[in-house]
């Protein structure tokens, strides 16, 4: 069960306003069209084929919060950012959770990336979990800066292991940081970095 307060309005540090919240069943549409309107060298990056239609129609249908807690930023009516936190019920691999974050171009470098990470640091915290994991392909260079900003550290690369929608075969970087430590990191960055941000529609500073 999401036991966080959204929607969540944020500042971001060109002045622009987004609305953060959940993914509902009602959102299709707008899903559909943040990753239709990606250039497809952003979409190559991507784990999933998002260009099938179907798939988004599951996502959106489908949430289970026991399993992953998906966020999306909306600029009006607008998707311009999502934000996935997945974890475990049980197994050795319950202490750790998998974030994986996709920012449109309209929206990148005024912080969103860095709100939409906090966001999903919280909802760990807020699980217990110990651990956060991204996985990225090598050649995003935008991922990995922006992980690597944030304080993951590179764990591994895995020659060859993933294959991008293409089909072609593509380095795998493992990045991981503790959730404690990701807690302290983006505080300080919000505080230092953007302008009054995470104000809830109608009431005070959240």
């Amino acid at each position: 069960m999401l036991t966080h307060d959204y929607p969540k309005e944020v500042t971001l540090k060109d002045g622009r306003k987004v609305t953060l919240r959940s993914l509902s069943r009602t959102d299709f549409e707008p899903l559909r069209a943040f990753f239709h309107e990606l250039p497809a060298e952003d979409r190559i990056f991507l784990r999933h084929n998002v260009d099938d239609p179907e798939l988004i129609r599951r996502w959106t249908a489908n949430v289970n919060f026991d399993e992953v807690i998906p966020i999306v930023a909306f600029d009006g009516e607008r998707i311009v950012a999502d934000g996935t936190l997945h974890f475990y019920a049980q197994g050795w691999l319950q202490h750790v959770g998998h974030v994986r974050v996709v920012i449109a171009r309209s929206h990148r470098h005024v912080g969103l990336g860095t709100v939409i990470c906090r966001e999903l640091v919280a909802l760990a915290e807020e699980r217990e979990l110990e651990k956060l994991q991204a996985h990225v392909i090598e050649d995003d260079a935008g991922s990995l800066r922006m992980f690597q900003r944030l304080g993951f550290q590179q764990s591994a690369v895995l020659p060859e292991l993933v294959k991008d929608v293409s089909g072609q075969p593509r380095n795998l970087v493992v990045l991981i940081n503790e959730v404690a430590n990701l807690g302290r990191i983006m505080e300080d960055w919000i505080m230092d970095s953007m302008i009054p941000a995470y104000r809830i529609p109608g009431g005070g500073e959240g």
